[in-house]
């Protein structure tokens, strides 16, 4: 007889059993009503669409555990046991307390099938060996981007006693009542032969100790989830399946019309997605470990940001609940629970959210509060001031005049949209390509490619304009929406079949965001063009010998547009010397530190972000440091200059080298 049906004393026992159950349902019910109503003070976001391909998902990153797995395999791998051994033994613990309730209950074809038995303990046991895994890291290892705090100790003794207690519990009963299924208990029949020489009564006393403790374990563990970070357990799979299926590329955009406020500077003017991604964080510090501005020594800690945001939503939660008493906090988010410093410190690479397991938004948070400071607040560094203007009445971020856009092919034969009206190709250069004259060289070394493989293409020349890409990720709006729009007009005016252009930026702004403003283009990035030109053998370049070079994956590139080979195949084309990876490539690729907006910001703290880079290419001992765009390239040769190398390491976009094999 289980002990939940004996008598204790004049205590019977299935008092003692349902009474903690209801106390349990209580008080988790409670919390999680409280955390569901503080969620509903968000604005709405639609996420509702493509639900097979959400559940998908779920599947993929939820329970195969693919995101962990890949980013960071032992820990994750450590996770992902404890997390498989909780989906097995979700189905002990309903027949745990269903058996509690009813002696005789059990789960048809699996409570007593050899099958379910030999996973479960194999389970149990795995469970128990990954617990010591992350105590030995927490307590030894001891990572950088992982606190040791009481409560993540006090969860893992938790799962710890609710496996150890759950081996003992069996053992008990396999000795007390066997059954013919024990032998395939394998762990709780090992167990057992080490009790077996105990007196009866101690067994019995083993076993009840074992099955109450094991069960309120399962209560508290339950009732302790909502209340700590551990409630990710529970809210992940949701959180994954409400994540964006938007291009990855592409920022939320903004109603200016009719919005009565711009950007993020309060709780409730952040969507309840936001929100619920504070309730999501597993403190895990991959977001952190990944992030360029971090480690580079900047405030930004993405971690912190997010874990920052909840604190403010507790703390203010009984004024926006209304309780009687409470007083809402004035008190803005940026400048008071983020500094200004975090924000403006971001490249938006995306790595942080990237690297999350459990699909929390990082970047878009910070751009949205960036709004907030640039539209709200007119609150920014004082360098972006010129570059805003610029964008403004140049179309460009420089004190340019956009009559000399086109000045940097005047004598390549470059053919004008204006003139033509029609071409298979529109060659969009970019203000890089544009203005500064280090990319000119790699504008027009493009242009030479192109007309060497007779590719049918033209350019804006002085239509075009900045798609607005930095005014976006720096927060104005605004000035974002006038850019694309106006670029969107120019666009629709000709007839093309597909934009190429040499800039990521450039190149996922149209593809992925201009979309928002009815404006859909067919765009590719001038190395998928390059690779497609050589597979045709349009192009015959000359391979040079006895050259090392290593290739940056730019942010908007790969992690933005997923689009990692193309440019690789083109540098196999054009040399028979080693291709060489830094220890950071594809999409565990560090940033160069130009991307978003930075590229017009001082570093005022820690070290440049492009410097670390270069760093990490000299450790390859390349000859030649190669990217695919423009902003990659700038920083990378005022990288190559500070270190000193530039010498021996030589900086060149893909099209430049290419160019160079032609001749």
């Amino acid at each position: 007889m289980l002990p939940s049906h004996q008598w204790y004393g004049p205590v019977p026992g299935w008092l003692i059993f349902y009474g903690l159950i209801v106390l349990a349902a209580v008080l988790f019910v409670r919390r999680v009503v409280y955390l569901l109503r503080l969620l509903l003070k968000g604005k709405p976001m639609p996420r509702w669409s493509h639900v097979p391909t959400r559940i998908w998902r779920v599947i993929v990153y939820v329970f195969a555990q693919v995101r962990l797995l890949a980013n960071d395999f032992w820990p994750g791998l450590m996770h992902a046991t404890i997390f498989w051994g909780f989906v097995v033994l979700t189905l002990g613990t309903i027949e745990f307390f269903g058996k509690g309730v009813i002696e005789s209950f059990f789960l048809p074809g699996l409570s007593d099938t050899a099958p379910y038995l030999i996973v479960q303990d194999v389970f149990s046991v795995l469970v128990i060996l990954a617990v010591g895994y992350a105590l030995y890291r927490r307590l030894v290892v001891k990572p950088r981007r992982l606190n040791l705090s009481a409560e993540a100790l006090v969860i893992l003794l938790l799962i710890l006693g609710l496996m150890v207690t759950d081996l003992v519990a069996d053992a008990g009963r396999i000795l007390l009542a066997p059954a013919p299924s024990d032998h395939w208990q394998l762990a709780g029949s090992a167990v057992a032969r080490g009790m077996a020489g105990l007196p009866v009564g101690a067994i019995t006393a083993i076993f009840h100790l074992a099955w109450w403790v094991h069960g309120a374990t399962l209560l508290g563990f339950l009732v302790l989830l909502p209340y700590s970070k551990h409630f990710h357990i529970l809210v992940s799979p949701l959180n994954v399946f409400f994540a964006p299926l938007e291009p990855k590329g592409q920022y939320r955009s903004m109603d200016l019309e009719n919005s009565e406020t711009f950007g993020v500077g309060t709780l409730t003017e952040m969507a309840w997605k936001d929100l619920f991604d504070t309730y999501n964080c597993t403190e895990c510090g991959r977001c952190t470990s990944r992030c360029p501005a971090n480690m580079s020594g900047k405030e930004l800690d993405p971690k912190w940001l997010i874990l920052h945001l909840r604190e403010r939503l507790f703390d203010e939660a009984p004024a926006l609940l209304g309780r009687s008493g409470a007083k809402a906090v004035e008190k803005p988010l940026v400048g008071d629970t983020i500094h200004d410093n975090v924000l403006w410190a971001c490249t938006t690479c995306r790595w942080c959210v990237d690297a999350c397991p459990v699909f929390i938004e990082h970047v878009p948070k910070i751009v949205d509060m960036r709004r907030w400071l640039v539209l709200t607040e007119s609150r920014f560094p004082n360098e972006l001031q010129p570059a805003f203007r610029n964008l403004e009445t140049n179309g460009n971020p420089w004190q340019m005049s956009w009559e000399t856009r086109a000045d940097w092919a005047r004598d390549l034969g470059v053919r004008q949209m204006s003139d033509v009206r029609e071409a298979e190709y529109l060659y969009w250069v970019g203000c890089y390509g544009s203005f500064d004259e280090r990319n000119k060289k790699v504008a027009r070394a493009l242009v030479r490619v192109l007309q060497a493989a007779n590719v049918d293409f033209a350019i804006l020349g002085n239509e075009e304009k900045c798609t607005g890409e930095p005014a976006r990720r720096l927060g104005h709006e605004y000035l974002y929406q006038t850019l694309a729009q106006g670029n969107i007009e120019t666009l629709k005016q000709y007839k093309f079949q597909t934009i190429v252009t040499a800039c990521p930026h450039c190149f996922n702004t149209i593809r992925n965001e201009y979309p928002q403003f009815d404006g859909h283009f067919r765009v590719i990035h001038h190395t998928q063009l390059l690779d497609d030109l050589l597979r045709q053998e349009r192009l015959r370049p000359v391979p040079r010998e006895s050259e090392r070079i290593t290739y940056h994956d730019a942010c908007n590139l790969g992690r933005y547009n997923d689009i990692y080979e193309e440019p690789r195949r083109v540098l196999a084309g054009v040399t028979r010397g080693d291709l060489v990876e830094m220890t950071l490539n594809r999409s565990k690729g560090f940033c160069c530190g130009g991307g978003g907006g930075r590229a017009w910001l001082e570093e005022h703290e820690g070290r440049r972000v492009n410097q670390l880079r270069v760093e990490q290419a000299m450790e390859v001992k390349p000859d030649i440091l190669a990217s695919a765009c423009p902003f990659c390239l700038t920083m990378f040769e005022d990288g190559v200059k500070a270190k000193e190398v530039g010498d021996t390491i030589k900086t060149r976009d893909i099209a430049e080298l290419l160019a160079e094999r032609l001749e």
